[in-house]
C-alpha cells in the first residue's frame, strides 16, 4: 500500500481487513508482471491473503518478505518474488491499480 502512496503505510503493522478493503477499492483484476502497478497477491485455500507484492516495470517486482521489523524491503525480479513467495497450496492472482 505504501508503494501505491498510501501515506503512512509503511509504518502500520497491517492487518488483512484494511488490506482487503483497499484491494477492493483501489485495484481491478488483472494486470501484468512486466508493467509498473500490478499488484500480486498470494492467498491461502479458504482465501485468506497471506502475501502481495507491486510491480514496478521492466520484469522487477518490490515485496516485503514478512512484517517483522527485521525483515527489509526488497526489490527482485518479478520471477524471484514469486519463487520466494510460493507456499504449497496458495494461490496467485493479479490486481491492476487503479486512479
Amino acid at each position: 500500500m505504501a508503494a501505491a502512496g498510501i501515506e503512512g503505510a509503511e509504518a502500520v503493522w497491517l492487518q488483512r481487513e484494511p488490506f482487503e478493503e483497499w484491494l477492493s477499492r483501489a485495484t481491478v483484476p488483472g494486470g501484468n508482471d512486466a508493467e509498473a502497478g500490478t499488484v500480486l497477491v498470494w492467498r491461502s485455500p479458504e482465501g485468506a491473503v497471506e502475501h502481495a507484492a507491486v510491480t514496478l516495470g521492466g520484469g522487477w517486482a518490490m515485496h516485503k518478505p514478512s512484517q517483522g521489523w527485521m525483515s527489509p524491503t526488497k526489490v527482485l525480479a518479478v520471477h524471484d518474488v514469486m519463487a520466494s513467495a510460493r507456499s504449497q497450496r496458495r494461490r496467485l492472482s493479479r490486481r491492476r491499480l487503479v486512479a
